[in-house]
């Protein structure tokens, strides 16, 4: 089953908050797989390129492992931990 990602500009939350709108790009050739993740009220977006072939993920132009993205996205997206970052 195809998910379904929000690709319509004005969309909200039950809280107010804009949702986000997202397009998946497979890998084809050379070219690495992609998110591309806009914000749901303006044109800011952020571009994340993967590969299930390596241990690494390149977030907005940044270079790092899944290890370490996950020690740093983890910790933010905790709702009532301490951030050791």
């Amino acid at each position: 089953m195809k998910n379904k990602y929000n690709k319509k500009m004005g969309i909200y939350e039950k809280d107010g908050a804009p949702k986000l709108r997202i397009w998946h790009r497979k890998r084809k050739g050379i070219k690495s797989a992609r998110y591309l993740i806009k914000c749901g009220d303006c044109d800011a977006k952020i571009e994340i390129y993967y590969s299930g072939d390596d241990n690494f993920l390149e977030i907005g132009g940044v270079h790092a492992s899944r290890k370490e993205w996950k020690r740093i996205l983890l910790q933010l997206l905790k709702e009532n931990g301490k951030r050791k970052v």
